[in-house]
């Protein structure tokens, strides 16, 4: 899901494929599979403002077996 708060940006994760607006007041979403793990690096592809330009994005993909581990970890660190 892709949304902002503040001015449209352009989320770009070139070597994924995966280009996607974010529009404030709206919520877009897009899909990936990624069927290799690793961290993938990308950029805001837009001058979105004053010290916006290049804003850096990064994708740590993990296998399914650690994300539900996390997912669990998390519930329990992050839970109310």
């Amino acid at each position: 899901q892709v949304t902002a708060s503040d001015v449209l940006h352009s989320w770009a994760m070139p070597a994924l494929g995966v280009k996607k607006d974010a529009v404030p007041g709206r919520l877009n979403e897009t899909w990936m599979r990624i069927d290799k793990p690793g961290v993938y690096y990308g950029q805001c592809s837009e001058i979105c403002g004053t010290g916006h330009s290049y804003m850096p994005i990064m994708i740590k993909a993990v296998p399914k077996a650690d994300f539900e581990k996390w997912v669990v970890d998390a519930k329990v660190k992050f839970g109310a």
